[in-house]
């Protein structure tokens, strides 16, 4: 039996909540463990290989850089995909080149810019013959989870997103205007709290939007998001007449480590 068709194990901490998935064959067998921390995915995994993303202080690629250079490496006792580094504006891509990657395997020679939400960072990636050129990186679901009053995941009003979106990409000086009327309102019962979280998400994707606009105006764009962050992103984008395809988050987390995981066996 090759080392590939051996068990192993893939995790994603980054996710809420974290997923450590067993795989065979480079394929997940449908079992997902519970486990918040690394030292817990390890008691799971116990002597099969480990597989995750890079550490804070891990290899990176610089940008530009092809995703094929993406590889694991033995870090701590797991294996680690290598991450991505761009020097300005500054971002370190970890999770991200996971997913990344996965979408590149299923989705050979595609050229445009993926949207990755993520619960820490959202990145633009813009993609050019299978390397990834350059990213912008933004904080809005950490804004989104300070300021509202309810759970990322709460069900969107499009129509009380899309205001205030509207409003601070034409108006960025007004985000902080738009969030603190929205609490305001909230507070004095003014507004319910699916329309105080839909409100507060439009204002700082209004600010995202602004920003990202050469990344997502007239390109070829896939959003990549968590279930939990997948319909504010929808509604922004339809906002603004932006074509879309959308991938299964979980689906290129898979087959990025899966790849990832087949080349080093190859290699070994």
């Amino acid at each position: 039996m090759s080392q590939l068709a051996e068990t192993w194990f893939a995790f994603d901490q980054t996710h809420r909540p974290a997923r450590l998935w067993r795989m065979r064959n480079a394929s997940a067998d449908g079992t997902v463990h519970i486990a918040h921390s690394l030292d817990e995915a390890r008691e799971i995994a116990q002597d099969a290989s480990l597989v995750t993303h890079a550490a804070s202080d891990g290899l990176a690629l610089t940008l530009p850089a092809a995703t094929a250079d993406l590889r694991l490496a033995p870090k701590d006792g797991v294996l680690r995909l290598a991450a991505m580094a761009q020097t300005k504006p500054h971002a370190w891509l970890s999770a991200a080149c996971v997913r990344i990657k996965g979408f590149l395997e299923l989705n050979k020679d595609w050229d445009g810019v993926l949207c990755l939400p993520g619960f820490d960072t959202t990145y633009w990636v813009l993609i050019s013959a299978n390397e990834v050129v350059s990213v912008l990186g933004f904080v809005t679901s950490p804004v989104v989870e300070a300021l509202s009053p309810v759970a990322l995941d709460t069900e969107i009003d499009r129509d009380a997103l899309v205001a205030p979106l509207q409003d601070v990409m034409s108006k960025p000086e007004a985000l902080a205007l738009r969030l603190a009327e929205s609490r305001s309102q909230w507070q004095n019962t003014a507004l319910n709290d699916a329309r105080a979280h839909s409100q507060i998400w439009g204002a700082a994707l209004g600010a995202e939007l602004a920003a990202a606009r050469a990344y997502w105006l007239g390109q070829n764009i896939a959003l990549i998001a968590p279930s939990a962050l997948t319909a504010p992103y929808k509604a922004a984008l339809a906002s603004q007449y932006v074509p879309f395809t959308e991938a299964d988050e979980a689906q290129m987390t898979l087959k990025g480590f899966a790849s990832a995981y087949a080349a080093y066996t190859q290699s070994s």
